[in-house]
């Protein structure tokens, strides 16, 4: 059956008057590269965060190997010792040439029985050595186990945390900024802060890039682990553990080479400068630059430390 021309407009007027009462569609709005950028370097320090406890986990269970291997050494020779014992003790009452030897003088030498009961607490010594070398070796055998255990893990961890990492990623335009040529600024003083933040100055202007420590390109935390590895001194990966390191120091204490954190979460960091300055590793599309704290970060301010 054909509809009518009063049937069809009826329907159009209808469904305009849907679309009128639902009201204009919005477009959810879209990420800034700068927003993209925090949530990447959250992401970022999380993956840091991860490969330092798994590189921890490999060392313990290395330990854990070690300490295995031992375990089971002394178990296999106290396990020999027993049997030596056992053997011993079985064929000694009947052994009469043996006793013999033993009894040159019957008034004053051990008896048989004397000498089995010296025989038999020897073997009730080597037996009780046994068993707890055998409880040290499954309790050594198991905290191995556990760390492969934990290992896998961190693993599986680690390449989730990369996979979401690089999916923010290619939504962050690419860097486009010209390579800055490291800023002339006088760092006054000859101690291991001062050559730190002079190391670090020369950084400026190489990209971010996550999990990065250099020598060509970095991410916040591994910029302060390059600068202050110039000096000697060595820095975990990871902004987490360096706030734990060094002294804590006040906002109006700061000297240059003092690492400020910022966000609750110690998100990000960066090296003070002096003048209220200071040198980091930004987030993924821009590069190492030199920038003032008043302009933003004291906002999101939570914290310094002093490493030398």
């Amino acid at each position: 059956m054909q509809r009518t021309p009063v049937r069809a407009g009826a329907a159009v007027l209808v469904s305009l008057g849907a679309l009128l009462i639902a009201g204009p569609v919005h477009a959810e709005p879209q990420p800034t590269p700068e927003q993209l950028g925090r949530q990447a370097e959250i992401l970022t320090e999380q993956y840091n965060a991860i490969k330092l406890q798994l590189s921890r986990a490999q060392r313990a269970l290395k330990a854990a190997e070690r300490h295995l291997r031992q375990a089971d050494a002394t178990y296999r020779r106290l396990r020999r010792e027993a049997g030596t014992l056992a053997a011993a003790s079985y064929m000694r009452p009947g052994s009469q040439s043996e006793m013999a030897l033993l009894v040159s003088r019957p008034q004053d030498a051990l008896d048989q029985d004397a000498i089995s009961t010296y025989l038999s607490s020897r073997q009730t010594a080597r037996l009780q050595e046994l068993v707890q070398a055998r409880v040290q070796y499954e309790r050594t055998a198991g905290r191995a186990r556990s760390r492969e255990a934990e290992i896998k893990e961190k693993k599986v961890a680690l390449a989730k945390k990369k996979a979401k990492i690089e999916k923010l990623i290619d939504r962050i335009p690419k860097n486009n900024d010209p390579r800055a040529s490291p800023p002339d600024i006088n760092v006054p003083g000859s101690g291991k802060a001062s050559a730190a933040v002079r190391a670090a100055l020369t950084r400026v202007g190489l990209p971010y890039v996550y999990g990065a420590a250099g020598p060509s390109s970095f991410d916040c935390s591994g910029l302060m682990l390059w600068a202050y590895g110039k000096v000697g001194i060595s820095l975990p990966h990871y902004t987490g553990s360096q706030y734990s390191m060094g002294t804590k120091v006040s906002r109006d204490q700061l000297r240059p080479g003092d690492i400020v954190f910022f966000y609750p979460d110690l998100g990000h960091n960066g090296m003070y400068i002096g003048g209220g300055r200071m040198v980091h590793a930004p987030r993924t599309g821009k590069n190492v630059e030199v920038v003032s704290l008043v302009q933003y970060y004291w906002g999101v301010y939570v914290g310094a430390v002093r490493i030398a």
